[in-house]
């Protein structure tokens, strides 16, 4: 952090003192009130006021030197998990020299690797800040990136001296599960049956294989004909620590499984861990489809118990554009099936709602002022299901509003269903500036 803090320092300082340079101003303001109409957890929100701040600044020196920021400030005061009541984010801040094809950026940068929609396994490399993991926010990486068009590929280069970690979910969140928990162990041979008074906090912290130390990702890209290929390659800190509850508790049952019944306070310990992975994807528009295609193979370092080992993960992708005579509709179907070298259903595993999965989507839009979309996802491993439905308008030109429902449904005792008291509506309202 600091090595990138003084490039920016001093690259910026003389070029400020040169005059004519360009500068543009601007924001985006949002308000947005959810409501959770069940009950989950004696101490979490079944309301929130979230207030998102968006300034953003652009300076232009001639025509080598840019300089971008755009921060992100929220304020959700009411929220019972007082490490989510304020966040400020740098997101993107950066300076960057271009020259012809080349381009240069030193500070925080956000990258998106990878062409699929919802789930992406080449898109590892900024962390997130998960309060909401269906409305996760992207976290600028401290970084330097070189991207290069070259006369027979093109390529990113990108090297982190520190990662940063996963924002997760505060103390008192409605997303830390609270009926039933089935922690990532050899055999997944554990179940904890917790209280409805449970009471979580969060407790070590700790660093396997130096994972947050200079990390490095490397992308190569290719048009061939009608197909654009690339092919990455990343060595790094996971995009998510392992999480290991500390509890105690009375035993239950010990077959098939072990069966503790959870005293009311727990402790979440993390653990960042560091993999290897690499990627290939495949785009081609054809017959007025699109065809999309991504797969990753990841491996981790070390020999910790609870690592989840090596994962293969693909996604499957046809878009579709139907224009008519004042509206437009982009439609999606995904399918993603994985394997993993520990074949068990933990309800912690992200991964495991995807193991086969179906999505599929589409996005309206009207007179260019109206859109609506809707998104589902089907996992046909463990029955669950997901869907997500938005109406928005515009209004004069720099108002938006939008009302947004999202339905969760399946057994408690599965990845997705783990959230099925979760369902919420959402009003949001917005301006540019």
């Amino acid at each position: 952090m600091k090595f990138l803090a003084l490039i920016i320092l001093f690259t910026i300082s003389p070029l400020i003192a040169i005059a004519e340079s360009e500068w543009n101003f601007g924001a985006d303001l949002q308000m947005t009130e959810f409501y959770y109409p069940e009950e989950y957890g004696e101490d979490t929100n079944n309301s929130l006021f979230k207030l998102e701040l968006d300034p953003m600044m652009r300076w232009k020196k001639g025509e080598h030197w840019r300089v971008y920021a755009k921060p992100v400030l929220v304020a959700n005061p009411d929220n019972k998990s007082s490490e989510e009541q304020f966040f400020f984010e740098p997101s993107e801040a950066y300076v960057r020299f271009q020259k012809d094809v080349l381009n240069i950026s030193v500070g925080y940068n956000i990258v998106t690797w990878g062409i699929t929609d919802g789930y992406n396994p080449l898109d590892m490399i900024n962390r997130r800040q998960i309060y909401d993991p269906i409305r996760s926010k992207k976290l600028g990486a401290p970084s330097i990136l070189i991207s290069e068009s070259l006369k027979w590929f093109d390529y990113d280069l990108m090297y982190m001296p520190r990662a940063r970690e996963t924002i997760l979910p505060g103390e008192n969140s409605r997303w830390l599960p609270r009926e039933v928990f089935v922690p990532q162990v050899p055999g997944n041979d554990l179940v904890l049956l917790l209280p409805t008074n449970l009471r979580y906090t969060w407790g070590n912290d700790d660093i396997l294989n130096n994972a947050l130390d200079h990390n490095f990702a490397l992308r190569v890209q290719k048009t061939i004909s009608i197909f654009d290929l690339s092919i990455s390659g990343y060595d790094g800190a996971a995009s998510a620590p392992i999480v290991e509850p500390q509890v105690t508790g009375t035993i239950i049952a010990v077959s098939p499984k072990t069966v503790i019944q959870v005293d009311p306070d727990v402790r979440l310990d993390t653990k960042q861990y560091r993999i290897r992975q690499g990627g290939f994807s495949l785009v081609s528009h054809q017959w007025d489809f699109l065809f999309k295609y991504a797969t990753s193979y990841s491996d981790n370092y070390g020999d910790y118990a609870n690592l989840p080992g090596w994962i293969h993960e693909n996604v499957l992708g046809v878009e579709k554009t139907f224009n008519f005579s004042d509206a437009m509709l982009i439609a999606i179907v995904q399918y993603s099936f994985l394997d993993t070298e520990r074949k068990n259903d933990s309800n912690i595993s992200f991964t495991e709602i995807f193991r086969r999965a179906w999505m599929a989507g589409g996005r309206l839009s009207w007179k260019e002022v109206w859109n609506a979309s809707v998104l589902g996802l089907y996992d046909t491993v463990h029955f669950s299901n997901f869907v997500e439905v938005t109406l928005g308008r515009r209004f004069f030109d720099s108002w938006n509003a939008s009302l947004t429902a999202n339905f969760i449904s399946g057994d408690i005792q599965n990845p997705l269903g783990l959230y099925s008291k979760n369902d919420a509506y959402l009003l949001t309202v917005g301006r540019s500036f």
